[in-house]
């Protein structure tokens, strides 16, 4: 498993493991796919989302990750981790 996509929630957010994962599933088309929650520090959360190597098209599982956080009302920062497609 390949870890693709990380982000953090504004203070006092969270998301329950079983929704992360349904909306990962969904956005990376992958049940072969994964979620954590890790502390970083006393009081920060980062998520991390697992899929296998090849996504077939990772810019979109990116984009369906966002679109889902945003319409939940979620305030948050993203970074990329895995492999990216070709320009």
């Amino acid at each position: 498993m390949v870890r693709w996509l990380s982000f953090r929630l504004r203070n006092g957010q969270s998301i329950g493991p079983e929704r992360l994962r349904e909306a990962w599933t969904w956005a990376c088309q992958s049940p072969r796919s994964g979620v954590r929650r890790e502390q970083l520090g006393e009081d920060h959360w980062v998520y991390a989302l697992y899929g296998p190597e090849l996504i077939s098209c990772p810019r979109t599982a990116e984009q369906r990750m966002r679109g889902f956080l945003l319409e939940a009302g979620y305030i948050f920062t993203m970074g990329s981790l895995g492999r990216r497609e070709a320009a």
